[in-house]
């Protein structure tokens, strides 16, 4: 690592930890509502509204709950793919068959079972995309396994971060190879990048 990046990672690990303490102090009714304003939001999106198949996350402690958005888009009949871990910075991407279909994955993800239909990324219409901390110029702060990153590099469907409106600042500290968004959905803004 270059100098510079040595500086824009540890810059990174001092908003990781201011990001993850603002996580940890907010309180569930809060996140329960926002999550809910999000939802409706995305579902408002002209990109979400007609989109055949939409990547999303099973919410960790903290994150912004998308399963009721999961679960209305396939009674729908639309395509729902979540990640599953498969290796260091390797995600397999699969549909969501139902709730009982998910099993447990590494630091306490839900993820479709093994056996669940896989999906390319170069399929994808939508990505909706966790993070601790977003940029209104795009620039997304994860939690530093880059595999979002990684899998980012492989798509070219819209790219939308999802989270809290304390969450939303100008721009955070990035690196060449992080990836980018094209917009960002808070509770109180939608960002177009």
């Amino acid at each position: 690592m270059s100098e510079e990046s040595d500086q824009v990672a540890a810059e990174k690990a001092a908003w990781r930890r201011r990001f993850r303490a603002l996580r940890a102090e907010t309180p569930p009714g809060t996140l329960a509502d926002a999550s809910a304003q999000i939802v409706a939001r995305l579902r408002a999106l002209p990109e979400v509204a007609t989109a055949a198949t939409v990547h999303l996350f099973w919410p960790l402690p903290g994150e912004i709950d998308l399963r009721p958005l999961a679960r209305s888009l396939r009674a729908e009949g639309r395509t729902v793919v979540l990640p599953a871990v498969v290796g260091p910075r390797a995600l397999a991407h699969r549909v969501f068959e139902g709730d009982e279909r998910l099993t447990d994955g590494p630091w306490g993800l839900k993820e479709p079972a093994p056996d669940a239909p896989p999906c390319d990324p170069r399929d994808l219409d939508v990505v909706l995309v966790p993070g601790l901390a977003f940029g209104r110029d795009g620039s997304r702060l994860g939690y530093g396994g880059g595999f979002y990153d990684t899998f980012l590099a492989e798509t070219t469907a819209l790219r939308v971060g999802v989270g809290l409106q304390s969450v939303l600042v100008a721009t955070v500290p990035t690196l060449p190879h992080d990836a980018r968004l094209d917009a960002v959905v808070t509770e109180g803004d939608v960002v177009r990048v």
